[in-house]
């Protein structure tokens, strides 16, 4: 009687760990994504990767280029 429960919920152990895998290696690749920062010590804006965006700093965005949902735009 255990037993085929017990499958079931194995089954669907297995299963959510691969899409949480999969849910890991699709943040880390949009995390990894480059866009323009204004460095107020260059005065220029540089390339950084989304996940060192801190809040503050000035991000370009250029005419249908994708940026991290969490931006105000001015």
């Amino acid at each position: 009687m255990a037993a085929p429960l017990s499958f079931v919920i194995f089954i669907s152990m297995i299963k959510d760990a691969f899409e949480d895998y999969q849910r890991h290696k699709s943040d880390k690749d949009e995390n990894e994504k480059l866009c323009l920062v204004y460095d107020h010590a260059k005065k220029e804006f540089v390339s950084m990767q989304w996940q060192n965006i801190r809040p503050g700093m000035l991000v370009k965005v250029k005419d249908d280029e994708f940026f991290p949902a969490d931006m105000i735009v001015l």
